[in-house]
């Protein structure tokens, strides 16, 4: 007879979202209703989850962090990480905005700072946050990041810089990945608001003097080695394409967000929010594709139609 315990495989649903909590004073219509939209965030959506990866819930200037945290733990987010402060001798002037809760034991935490980045992005202590969580037996590996974002510009040689930064945060993502699963089977998963517009390939270019629609396609090659490594777009692989997560539209061309999104964003159509996984088909840990969607969170009764600005993208898995 084995000795080795047996595991009921357990259900664990997650969710990437960017949160859209920016530090005080920066706003971008009337209100970003920060501090309701944390408090219904709170109440009614946490609890719904098993692990969470938060992008934009800032902690410099604000307690809104720490608030979110203690009040995770009441709701058995018994675990967290959070990504640093800048070290005060710095040219950066707020943390970068990433929290990962769990419900499950969180038995290593660190953070990855990238070398480069653009303003305003560079004011930021930017970098990818990391949490090896075990759950029943085994070992998951979450990277949450927001890598460079893509600034309105009318300058081409702008706009590639933005891409080339990003390229170069992926690259420095993908060699952190390494250091942390090596060459075991164990599973990894890469989710946030990768500022990588997974829709850009449907329109026109943005510059004609560039190439503008091989973001998604870099994007792809760096994290999955060229292909070397089993990497799985999980709403890719979903939808059978990149669903929009900001600036969404209905039927009819009329945006779905516009208390928070600027006025000239509603209608972008972009994909910029993902859950990737490494090793689903060796780590022991396989995708609920029925629990795979975009979740835009949408909200009645608040002066607030939508708890973010982006939609959220979940999923859950067994282990």
């Amino acid at each position: 007879m084995s000795s080795k315990k047996s595991h009921s495989q357990l259900n664990v649903k997650f969710l990437s979202l960017n949160l859209f909590l920016r530090p005080p004073f920066i706003h971008t219509n009337e209100s970003d209703y920060k501090d309701a939209r944390l408090q219904y965030f709170i109440q009614n959506i946490i609890q719904e989850y098993d692990i969470i990866c938060l992008q934009e819930t800032y902690s410099a200037y604000t307690l809104r962090q720490n608030r979110l945290i203690e009040e995770a733990e009441t709701k058995q987010f018994l675990y967290s990480a959070v990504s640093p402060k800048p070290k005060f001798w710095s040219t950066q002037f707020v943390d970068c905005g990433l929290v990962i809760l769990s419900k499950y034991r969180i038995v290593e935490v660190e953070f990855l700072p990238f070398t480069y980045s653009l303003l305003p992005d560079k004011l930021s202590y930017k970098g990818s946050l990391y949490a090896k969580i075990l759950i029943n037996g085994k070992y998951i590996h979450v990277f949450t990041s927001h890598l460079q974002s893509k600034h309105p510009t009318e300058d081409s040689a702008q706009y590639l810089a933005y891409r080339l930064v990003r390229r170069s945060q992926l690259i420095e993502l993908r060699n952190y990945i390494d250091t942390k699963i090596g060459n075991t089977n164990e599973a990894a998963i890469i989710a946030g608001d990768l500022n990588i517009d997974g829709r850009e390939e449907l329109k026109p270019p943005a510059f004609p003097d560039i190439e503008c629609k091989d973001d998604y396609e870099n994007f792809i090659n760096i994290l999955s080695k060229h292909g070397k490594a089993a990497l799985v777009d999980i709403l890719r692989k979903k939808y059978g394409h990149s669903p929009a997560t900001f600036g969404r539209g209905d039927e009819n061309g009329n945006p779905l967000e516009k208390v928070l999104t600027a006025p000239d964003q509603t209608l972008w159509d972009e994909s910029l929010d993902y859950i990737l996984m490494i090793n689903e088909n060796t780590s022991g840990v396989t995708i609920n594709w029925s629990d795979t969607h975009v979740e835009p969170f949408y909200i009645s009764g608040q002066p607030f139609t939508q708890i973010s600005d982006h939609a959220g993208v979940q999923t859950s898995f067994r282990c």
